[in-house]
């Protein structure tokens, strides 16, 4: 096993890390808002789509994306700089049924993740994440992060980032 795949334990870890700085956030929101916070949270998945034969899966399904999906079913931070989403499993299959995104290198990948500002983030083949340029599934993606876990890394780090000093963190 790769030393950087996801594993279980390090999905559930990061989703505790990220729910510390969400509740961090949303302890004080009213102090810094005036609105109410929007959704902000990990959603565990279900023990019955935990075990590897509930992730749908197919000879282009990168192998992180189904250990995450195993763990974890969604997470909604529309508070977090612009917002930020890593979508539900069934609107990702639902999106690759419309067929992958084509990648800057040639590979092609699946969109998983989204910015408010709707730029879209894709998984390819390789476990490499990908940045869409705009807010569309036709233009280039660039790679962000050398895998999953990569990206999860930023992740957390911007959302630490914002809940230590209320501005977005880079993403």
């Amino acid at each position: 096993m790769n030393a950087d795949a996801l594993d279980p334990p390090w999905v559930r870890t990061w989703a505790a890390d990220i729910t510390a700085h969400l509740q961090f956030v949303l302890s004080a929101f009213d102090t810094y808002y005036p609105f109410p916070p929007g959704e902000n949270e990990v959603v565990l998945a279900d023990p019955d789509q935990s075990s590897p034969d509930a992730t749908p899966a197919n000879q282009n399904t990168p192998p992180d994306l189904t250990a995450f999906y195993q763990v974890i079913k969604e997470v909604t931070m529309s508070d977090i700089g612009n917002g930020f989403f890593i979508h539900p499993l069934d609107l990702v299959v639902a999106q690759l049924a419309d067929g992958p995104v084509l990648l800057r290198d040639g590979n092609t990948g699946t969109v998983f993740a989204s910015d408010g500002g709707g730029i879209l983030y894709a998984i390819g083949p390789d476990n490499t994440v990908h940045r869409s340029r705009d807010a569309s599934t036709d233009t280039g993606f660039e790679p962000v992060a050398t895998d999953l876990r990569d990206f999860l890394g930023q992740v957390l780090n911007a959302v630490a980032h914002f809940a230590a000093t209320r501005t977005p963190g880079d993403l």
